[in-house]
């Protein structure tokens, strides 16, 4: 079966995770593949897909917009000979119509509702209602969310049958072979954090939680992974506390789970607004498929819906500084150890990325035989 997926993200992003996943898994189970999306066209040249690249705007808040036009013009150029088709809300309802318009079978992905702030988000937030539109006019067969919590805001946001909504939640690569960093007498606790370094993110608030607990006498460090508009405060923070902090820029997937597996802790500093709600960050597998318990505010874009052991320590955040204070006070360097292979046996259990390429796979071909 031929599918073409128009996605925004470009595939050397940081982020760029979970379509390359999803990309892989498709491909294994035989789908014949082809995506779009504004990166220099060839730069996939080792991927096992097809690849179309369109150049896009640089200026920030423009970009989906220029490369919606582009991915319009584009399809409007080539014969439409694909059997299905999978569309990001970012690449805008305008090419979403023209698909549906052709009698194309197409499939919304949303892997976020907006994250941004002020004019930019006023602005993304009129794409991501009119993508929605679509599977509620029935333009698109359904559209797929990453958890419960943004189903449901979906399902409020957009008048839209839960039948037509389907949630593919964030998977992780998985090893048995996993070897997590141990923990001897004396040794500081090693957090670490990994993913946009954005100020609404909650970093700078759970470094001031860093120096507190050094403070009363508990040794830890965090490792700060990634880059955003946070990133010149963190490093005025960094000449405080050099000893404290360890600041490192962008690097490629595999580097972050090399990384990953030289801390005890992972963190989810996000604060409990609506768009970290309803988020399932992929992060949070990562940390657990390393072998690292996870601190972090408690909110339900954080939290799991199975039953979770002592590795993942979730508080308010009113209470999070006392609270992981008691905690790392409390247990044992053996206890630890058990944490943390506890933590890699969930993410081998719940988080493999095979559920969600299968979940997506069957509603692909749930269209083809119906």
């Amino acid at each position: 079966m031929k599918l073409l997926w128009i996605t925004h993200r470009k595939f050397s992003d940081f982020c760029a995770t979970t379509p390359i996943a999803l990309a892989n898994g498709l491909i294994e189970l035989g789908f014949d593949l082809s995506i779009i999306n504004p990166e220099r066209d060839g730069s996939h040249s080792d991927a096992t897909w097809e690849h179309i690249g369109l150049d896009t705007n640089k200026i920030r808040g423009f970009q989906s917009r220029s490369f919606s036009k582009k991915v319009l013009s584009h399809l409007e150029s080539i014969e439409l000979n694909y059997d299905r088709y999978i569309m990001d809300w970012q690449v805008g309802s305008k090419v979403g119509e023209f698909l549906a318009q052709q009698n194309r079978p197409c499939f919304l992905m949303d892997r976020s509702p907006p994250a941004d702030l002020g004019m930019l988000a006023r602005m993304q937030w009129k794409d991501w209602k009119g993508a929605w539109k679509l599977v509620k006019k029935g333009l698109f067969s359904s559209g797929f969310v990453v958890s419960n919590a943004h189903l449901r805001f979906v399902i409020q946001s957009s008048n839209i049958p839960a039948t037509n909504i389907s949630v593919l939640e964030a998977g992780v690569v998985t090893s048995e072979n996993t070897i997590p960093l141990s923990r001897e007498v004396g040794d500081s606790w090693k957090f670490v954090y990994h993913g946009r370094l954005d100020k609404h993110r909650g970093i700078l608030e759970f470094m001031k939680h860093i120096v507190a607990w050094n403070d009363v006498g508990i040794a830890c460090h965090l490792t700060l992974i990634g880059e955003g508009n946070a990133f010149s405060v963190i490093k005025k923070k960094l000449k405080k506390n050099p000893e404290l902090f360890t600041l490192k820029g962008r690097m490629s997937q595999q580097s972050v789970l090399e990384n990953l597996k030289k801390h005890h802790i992972g963190i989810l500093p996000m604060p409990a607004t609506k768009v970290w709600k309803l988020a399932s960050p992929l992060k949070r597998g990562e940390y657990l498929a390393s072998g690292l318990m996870i601190v972090g505010i408690n909110h339900e874009g954080h939290r799991f819906d199975t039953d979770v052991g002592s590795w993942m320590q979730l508080h308010d955040s009113s209470i999070l500084r006392t609270k992981i204070s008691s905690f790392l006070n409390s247990i044992s360097n053996e206890e630890f150890s058990e944490y943390s292979q506890s933590a890699i046996k969930y993410a081998h259990e719940h988080l493999s990325w095979s559920k969600s390429v299968e979940l997506l796979a069957n509603n692909i071909r749930g269209e083809v035989n119906g």
